[in-house]
């Protein structure tokens, strides 16, 4: 697992917030965007659907952007491991840990001490490194960063401002 911070992801909440209001990003360990995409439902340079996804290459896996939060299948963790943070000012924001198609650990970010899933309390550790109030509310203005580092930290799968200059691989899904 990795060693991310909420300072490291910094860059990349300022980039999406200059394009939309929300944004579901999802990282998953040890698959090719394509392979992520295909996975969804998603052909590959396939923008004709409702909802476009880019994939990115990070460092251990893939991560996925979409602008719709569209809930994802748990087949996406199949034989491996996915993080999916949802936010947004007009919707609640998640958090969902998934490993082998089992939902391991979800939350709201604001509220990271009220957890379900089969083995809630599976990211406590990270959750305490990071400094979530895990007793009360997160502030506002950083929880999403951490719920951010957190995912990558859940999956060993770095996403750099390198990764995200890189031409994505995009798709749609309805």
């Amino acid at each position: 697992m990795g060693s991310a911070s909420p300072m490291g992801y910094a860059w990349f909440i300022e980039e999406y917030q200059k394009d939309s209001d929300l944004i579901g990003v999802t990282f998953v360990r040890g698959l090719s965007p394509e392979e992520a995409l295909h996975r969804i439902g998603a052909t590959p340079g396939d923008i004709s659907r409702e909802v476009g996804i880019a994939a990115y290459a990070g460092d251990g896996g893939a991560v996925l952007i979409d602008y719709h939060c569209q809930p994802l299948p748990e087949t996406l963790s199949q034989g491996t491991e996915m993080a999916r943070v949802i936010t947004g000012i007009t919707m609640d924001e998640h958090f969902v840990y998934s490993v082998d198609g089992v939902v391991v650990t979800e939350f709201e970010p604001f509220f990271p001490g009220d957890r379900n899933g089969s083995d809630p309390d599976r990211l406590l550790a990270h959750m305490r490194e990071l400094g979530m109030p895990l007793d009360g509310e997160a502030d506002g203005r950083t929880s999403i960063a951490l719920a951010v580092a957190l995912a990558a930290r859940a999956t060993g799968v770095t996403l750099t401002p390198a990764h995200y200059a890189a031409e994505p691989v995009v798709g749609s899904i309805d």
